[in-house]
């Protein structure tokens, strides 16, 4: 066994997690859970080792990014010496006139091809991990809230929340462009929200019966929507957005750290 794999191993069992639950969370096979902890990386599928050791550091607790880099250092580097040592040894014997310095030569373009191979397998993974874990992640169990539930949820002795105007420009779906201060005057028949992100967050918003927009709003960024009746809002952390309906600020839909799911927002959340 090496040390990343000890690590992870002592780590896992010191805070009482079972790899069965690990295994839930992650959906990555117990078998080759069993395997990074055995060291036995040459059973995993190679494509995937890289994210099957991250996935598992984190869900430990640990720096995925640190276990990343021992992985590199115990495992493939010492799979790149061996064979490295190996074919000096084979090359020397063979062909007299090759040199260590030639031999070093092939050694560093090797690392710079392997290096490039990694980090497009990696930026791929993270598109293929991101759309995977999003289409699989269930809605059907998840309820529609509206949004004055939730308003009676955080403030139940007054639910009639006095909104503050909001001075923020009104622009199309999904842009970013500051235009002057408008707002039923440029949609008449139409509500406009606004989601503005002080941390980075994964958004969905649906617009009526419209198909879901998906995406990764970064700190400081918004978007706007528009929409006739409603918005429904899912949101990976309710306390890092701010949302603005028709140039009125919204009050929160829920606590920072914790997802919101489903938050129906209507015409009427104008009214109250």
């Amino acid at each position: 066994m090496n040390p990343l794999s000890e690590e992870l191993k002592k780590e896992r069992e010191s805070k009482g997690i079972t790899l069965a639950e690990i295994a839930k969370k992650t959906r990555i096979n117990i078998k080759y859970l069993e395997a990074i902890e055995q060291g036995a990386f040459d059973i995993l599928p190679q494509t995937y080792v890289r994210a099957f050791i991250k996935t598992y550091a984190d869900s430990v607790g640990l720096n995925p990014n640190q276990m990343l880099h021992k992985y590199e250092v115990y495992v493939v580097q010492r799979y790149t010496d061996d064979v490295s040592t190996q074919s000096s040894e084979q090359l020397s014997g063979l062909h007299p006139h090759v040199t260590d310095e030639m031999l070093a030569r092939q050694k560093k373009t090797r690392n710079i091809f392997m290096g490039i191979g990694i980090t497009a397998v990696l930026v791929l993974l993270a598109f293929f991990l991101a759309d995977y874990f999003d289409r699989n992640t269930p809605r059907e169990t998840v309820e529609e809230t509206s949004f004055q539930d939730v308003i009676k949820e955080h403030d139940p002795k007054d639910a009639s929340h006095t909104f503050k105007p909001a001075v923020t420009a009104i622009d199309t779906a999904d842009s970013t462009k500051i235009l002057p201060q408008v707002q039923q005057e440029v949609f008449p028949d139409s509500l406009v929200l606004r989601v503005v992100a002080s941390d980075s967050v994964w958004l969905t918003i649906v617009r009526d019966n419209l198909p879901p927009r998906r995406g990764y709003l970064l700190n400081g960024r918004y978007r706007t929507y528009v929409a006739k009746k409603e918005f429904t809002v899912t949101v990976s952390d309710a306390g890092a957005i701010k949302l603005y309906l028709n140039g009125i600020q919204l009050p929160p839909i829920g606590t920072k750290g914790k997802p919101a799911h489903r938050i129906k927002i209507t015409a009427d959340d104008l009214k109250r």
